[in-house]
Parts: C-alpha cells; structure tokens; sequence
C-alpha cells in the first residue's frame, strides 16, 4: 500500500469548511439556492409516471409530511420503516426528508423480503411509523403484532389500511419546523446481509451520509447540470445513501429508473438528457447479451459523460469489452467502482485516466478496482488481520477508514468489532496492491454471494435449507452467472431415503426466501467436505462445481 495514505482517525472526520453536517441541512441549503432546480425524476404511486419535483417543492413536501409523523408521535431517534420502491420513488424521498426533519432514523425496508425476513427487521427496528405501498397492506395487517407502536401510512388514493400518505401529505404545514439533530445522531439503518444469517441494521450518522454525498460527487462526476440516472433499489446502500446524498450535496437531479429494461434504460438515458449513469456489471452484460456490436455502437447520448460500473467480480474479457464498446465506442469516461456498506458505500475507483494502466497490467482476476479514494477525506488500504500491510503482490483484505464509515451494527458489538479495527473498516474482500497503489480484487473472505449487485447470506439460506425434514446439513455457496456475476447454488446431505428431489427444496426455499436468495441448483452428496476443525470447506465445493451432481 501507498503508507503515506494513512493518517490519525482524527484527521479523517469531516472537515470543518463543511458548512451543512445532516442531511436536511443539505436539503435546505439547496432549496434555498437552487429552489426551482429539479431535484428528482421519478415515478409516483399517486401521480404517474417520470414526475419531477424541485428542491423547493421537495422541503415543502418533506415539511408537510413531518408535520403529520409528527401528530402521530414520531420524534427525534424513533425509527420510520420506508416500504416503497423505485415505482414511488417520489413518495419514498418525501417520507426519507421528513424524517430526518423530526431527527427520526430512517430505514429502507427491502421490498423482496418474504414475511419472515420482513417480521424479523421490524420486530429488530419497533418502528414508530411505516409508509407503505399498497401491496404491502395485506402483510403488515399479518404481522401487527410485531409492530404495536407503528402507524401505518398508505401511499394510495384509496387506502385500506392505516392513513392516507396523500391526505397526511396534502394537509400538513409546509412550515413546519425542523427539529435540531446532532451530526453524529443515526441518520439512516441499512440492513445487509451477514454471515450469521439475519440482517444486520448498519447505522450511518448525518455526517457520515453528508461525506458519502461529497465522496459521490468525484465518483459519478457532478456538477449543477448533471443529471444522475441510477436504477438502483431504494432500499440498497447505494439507493438510499450514495444515490441520494451525492445528488443532493451535488445540488443536482436525480433520475430513478423505475426498472430495468436494456432498451428502455437507453432511451431514457436520452430522454432525460442524462450525463452519468452506473450500470453495474450485470447490466452491462445484459446489454452485451441482448445487442449487438453494432448496435452497441450506434448509441448516441448527446449528454451521456460517464459510465460507472463495478459492484461484482469481472473477467478480463468483459473488461475489454467494457472498455472498447461503452469507453471508445460511446466516447464516455469510464470509472471502475469499489465499495460496501459498511463503508457507507465510499471506497475507492479506477479514474478514467489511470483506465489504460490497468488495462495493461490487468491479469485473471480483471481490472483494478482502483488506486483513488472517493474524496481526500477516505483512505484505503490492503492489511493483514493484525492491521499491517501486506507486502507488494501479496493477498490482503482491502480496509477503509474516513467520515462516511458507519458507526456500527446496531446492537452487535461483537461483529461490529470484527469489522472496525485498527482504526480501519475491513470489507472482509482479498485482494493485491502493487507499487503503485493499483488495488486488484482477488475473492470474498465472508461467506456473502453476490448476485446481480445484491449481497445473499449463505448462512440464512442454509439455515433454511436445513429447516427442511428431509436435509441433513448444507452449504450454500456461488456458482458462476454469465449475466449476474453470482449466482446461489446449495449442496446438501439428504437425511431420508429417498431424498427430496432438489426441484422440492427449491420450492421450499422459494415460500421462505425473497425470490432474488433462491437456490437456482440443488446438488446432493454423502458428506459436507470439512477440515479438522469441522468446519465446511466451501472452496472444495466451489471447485469441483457440477461434478458434485
């Protein structure tokens, strides 16, 4: 590693020329200097479809619904459950603003949870409200009893369950005052998935959400014209936090795509005239999968000035691909991106520039996740698990330290210590530096699979697995995808004669599991291949792949 990267903690908070510190801080800021600037193209549940609202409408509206969390009791450090996704994009940033108006903790609420996923974080959180799209209606009236001091609001113009979102949003005082919050006070609870099975609740304060925004600014290249496409799911880090904050610090707009279609993507990349986009790796596969060179090539985004992509692991193939077709062919620059959410999604990136190094020096494991932080203020390292550098060309773990790392796993200081140590954040990912500071990705020490951009925890969906009367044990592991990167493949020991067929344990999963966690292969064998220590070793069962079948 480069060691003149590493500085005291103390040097790494945000710095004191940083005038607004929380999040509507930042909010008000920019209603006030750019009032009438678009601040969000979006669909509405209530509205339609690609709604648009300013920064000036978006503090008034945050205002007006405050003042009706707050008539239902919601004040400073209660937790607000949001969920809604990107098809009420709108209503979904209103109720985020609100909160943070009250000094609430907001918490985007993964929409693909199944009812025991979605029972298990709302009884972690005691949510003191809910807004919800109307889909949702039927689960949350099953699982009252685990939210007893929740009030439901319902973002439909005929709700059937709780108050109005449209009502509570239509009456409120547009005046109404914030409440006054500390920068080192939660601002947002992402839960993640974790080695131990059940989410994890990482807590970001205001300062740290702020010091993801200005890191996002470098990564995605904003200025006051950008205007910021990302089709990323608004209860991902990277859709609550990075997205969200870097826009707002930037004083920019912020495009959410209600979905993802290859031929749609693109036509709204020209319609909303947009300047950067990060298509994370598996879209860019579908892209190369669904078009061809040719087409590929006769894109044309007459304001299009960046592509990000990352988020998985890449072939040195695919790189090039990425590099002649979207880079040379769409004449954009392109950045390579690294980050988690324990890191409040600031990491580091491969610049445009340094793009033709890596290239040349890039070897099996693909291209450099980079050599630059996101701002100044973060710095990056490859350590062993005692805190040291590794030697040049050896394998370590990448390590973050700087404003937007979280403050923790709420109420898990055993793994929050596993994590943050040594005065770094650990990502629990291997890889190399070389002398130069360029950061390859080799493999994943965490047991986390990652499919099309979303973390999946093998513990809990072997713990599902095994909740099965016809399985011994298993091992959730990775199998390669050519679209999504990862995706989820279990190896199991049956425990009856006959053992349920994998078409059974599949299905289990299915009634148990969100749709993205499933199982797509179930492979059966006589024992889990273990070492003296008893524990599994999944690296066996990676490696030997079908052969196991």
């Amino acid at each position: 590693m480069r060691r003149d990267r590493c500085r005291p903690m103390a040097e790494l908070t945000l710095p004191a020329e940083i005038l607004e510190r929380t999040v509507p801080d930042v909010l008000d800021a920019q209603a006030d200097r750019v009032p009438d600037r678009v601040a969000l193209i979006a669909d509405s549940l209530l509205h339609g479809t690609e709604q648009r609202i300013t920064f000036a409408q978006l503090r008034s509206d945050a205002a007006r619904f405050s003042s009706a969390l707050a008539a239902a009791g919601v004040g400073e450090g209660d937790r607000i459950g949001i969920l809604l996704d990107n098809g009420s994009g709108i209503e979904a940033h209103i109720a985020y603003h609100a909160g943070h108006r009250l000094g609430a903790v907001n918490a985007a609420l993964n929409t693909r949870y199944v009812e025991r996923e979605l029972s298990y974080v709302l009884e972690f959180m005691d949510p003191r409200a809910i807004i919800f799209a109307p889909e949702f209606g039927p689960v949350l009236q099953r699982l009252a009893a685990t939210i007893p001091n929740a009030t439901l609001f319902e973002v439909s113009d005929t709700p059937e369950l709780g108050i109005s979102f449209r009502e509570a949003l239509e009456g409120g005082d547009p005046n109404h005052p914030r409440t006054p919050v500390a920068e080192d006070a939660d601002a947002v609870w992402v839960f993640t998935s974790g080695t131990t099975g059940n989410p994890k609740a990482v807590a970001d304060t205001h300062s740290a959400a702020v010091a993801c925004g200005h890191g996002g600014i470098h990564l995605y290249g904003l200025s006051d014209d950008a205007v910021y496409q990302s089709f990323a799911p608004f209860f991902t880090s990277t859709g609550c936090n990075t997205n969200l904050l870097s826009c707002l610090v930037a004083g920019c707009t912020l495009a959410i795509e209600p979905d993802f279609d290859v031929h749609e993507t693109l036509e709204r990349m020209r319609r909303w005239g947009t300047t950067s986009h990060f298509l994370v790796n598996t879209v860019l596969q579908l892209i190369f999968q669904r078009l061809t060179p040719e087409e590929i090539a006769a894109q044309r985004f007459p304001r299009l000035r960046r592509v990000c992509y990352g988020a998985q692991a890449a072939s040195p193939e695919f790189c090039r691909r990425v590099w002649e077709e979207i880079g040379q062919g769409w004449g954009v620059e392109l950045v390579n991106v690294y980050g988690f959410t324990e890191s409040g999604n600031c990491g580091m990136f491969l610049r445009p520039e340094d793009h033709p190094i890596a290239l040349e020096r890039m070897g099996a494991h693909g291209i450099s996740v980079g050599r630059n932080s996101f701002s100044s203020w973060t710095d990056y390292a490859v350590l062993d698990p005692d805190g040291n550098p590794v030697a040049l060309g050896e394998i370590g773990e990448i390590c973050l330290r700087g404003p937007s790392i979280m403050r923790g796993y709420v109420r898990e200081p055993e793994s929050t210590g596993d994590v943050l140590k040594h005065g770094w954040c650990y990502s629990g990912d291997l890889a190399t530096i070389d002398e130069d500071g360029f950061v390859t990705y080799i493999d994943r020490g965490k047991a986390i699979i990652r499919r099309g951009g979303l973390n999946i925890s093998s513990a809990e969906i072997e713990g599902v697995v095994m909740q099965h009367p016809g399985i011994a044990e298993a091992a959730a592991v990775p199998m390669p995808n050519p679209v999504l990167g990862e995706d989820v493949r279990v190896v199991a020991v049956a425990a009856s004669d006959p053992p349920p067929t994998a078409e059974e344990i599949i299905a289990w999963c299915s009634e148990r599991l969100a749709d993205y966690k499933v199982p797509r292969q179930v492979d059966f064998i006589d024992a889990l291949p273990r070492n003296a220590m008893n524990r599994v070793i999944k690296s066996v069962l990676t490696g030997e792949g079908s052969a196991l079948s």
